[in-house]
Parts: C-alpha cells; structure tokens; sequence
C-alpha cells in the first residue's frame, strides 16, 4: 500500500510540474504578443514558481497527513486531518501575503501556481493511465 501512494504522489507531482510548465509557456506566448505586458514577465513568473514551490509542498504534507492518519482511530483521524487542513490553508494565506509584502511577484500568479495542485490532480490520473498502458516493469497484464 505504501508503494502505491508514493507513486501517486509522483505523478501528482509531475502533473504540478507539467501544467506549471504548460502555463508559463503560455505566459511568454502571451507576453510575446502583446509587447505591453512585457515587464510584467519577471513578476508573473516569481509569484507563478513560488505558487508551484506551495503547491508541491501541500501535495507532500497532504501525502503524509493521510498516511499518518491511517494509523489513527476513525475519531482520531478526523480531528487530525481537519488540523493537517486548516495548517494548509495558513500557509498558502501566509505565503501569499509573503509575496504581497516581499513584493516577490504577483498575488493573482501565486495563486494560478498553488492552483496547479488541482491541475496536477487532473494530470496524474492521465499519467496513471499512461503508465498503465505502457505497462510498468514488473507488471503483469
């Protein structure tokens, strides 16, 4: 079971990354076009990667919050994950008004970035059937 969920965190993670990729270089098409949001690029690409670098930690503390959590009692669990939740949501509200104050890039960019979690979550099941296709070493069909 261990091993399962460690590659779904993988592909979650790679499905972060990928659409992280996917919206930036739809950034720079758009900036391309359009000279006039030219100086906004740096600042849209800092806020963007530091919502990704959000969004890959919460995928990685979601991972472990629910492995812990499926050591406890259904009680116990509960109360756990409501915790593991409400300390997730602190940090992207920390983070962002880290951005705004640091003026690290834009907020609305940080947020499309940590936006990518639910991208990812997408993408994995895609990956997943991908992998499962190809057939993975060690697998039988």
């Amino acid at each position: 079971m261990k091993k399962k969920i460690n590659e779904t965190l993988a592909e979650l993670l790679c499905g972060i990354l990928a659409s992280g990729v996917v919206i930036q270089l739809a950034d720079l098409a758009v900036t391309e076009i359009y000279r006039q949001f030219r100086g906004m690029r740096l600042l849209f690409a800092g806020g963007f990667w530091i919502g990704i670098a959000v969004a890959a930690l919460l995928a990685v503390h979601m991972h472990c919050s629910i492995d812990h959590a499926l050591d406890m009692s259904p009680k116990d669990a509960e109360s756990y994950m409501r915790r593991a939740y409400l300390i997730r949501a602190a940090v992207i509200l920390l983070v962002a008004a880290g951005v705004k104050y640091l003026h690290l890039g834009y907020v609305m960019a940080y947020f499309v970035g940590v936006l990518c979690l639910k991208f990812g979550a997408f993408l994995q099941r895609l990956l997943h059937l991908s992998q499962k296709k190809k057939g993975r070493p060690g697998e039988t069909p």
